[in-house]
């Protein structure tokens, strides 16, 4: 299981640090888009607002974070929401198409999570107070 959890959070960080570099910097080719589909109009947006910037410093950091090992449930945390919006800009804006890497990744997530289960267990509590002085 260590040696499973240890390759996971590699290609999981090692992904999401160049993606996220990526999206920062382009240095990777990406297909065009055709004009006026909802994919190019979601990036219309999403470009000049700076929105792509913010997602990938957060890919970037999010995979540092598991690359790093100790501080692998934060950037699991991070990755979450991540990964929801890539499966949904897939599923509901690309009907499906293209969505091989990031249900690679999600079960990379959803692994890493239950490797790194004992830090995510006080989330799922009942009855919770707030901390005091």
């Amino acid at each position: 299981m260590k040696i499973a959890t240890t390759i996971s959070r590699f290609i999981m960080g090692l992904g999401f640090v160049v993606f996220g570099a990526n999206i920062v910097h382009p240095f990777l080719p990406q297909p065009p888009m055709p004009d006026g589909s909802l994919p190019a109009q979601f990036m219309t947006v999403m470009g000049p607002t700076h929105w792509m910037t913010l997602v990938g410093f957060v890919q970037l950091l999010g995979g540092a974070f598991v690359l790093i090992g100790g501080t692998a449930p934060i950037g699991l945390t991070l990755l979450g929401p991540v990964l929801v919006n890539i499966l949904a800009f897939h599923v509901l804006l690309m009907g499906g198409a293209g969505i091989a890497p990031g249900l690679v990744f999600s079960a990379l997530e959803l692994f890493l999570i239950y490797s790194y289960r004992s830090y995510f267990a006080p989330i799922f509590t009942i009855g919770a107070v707030p901390t005091s002085k």
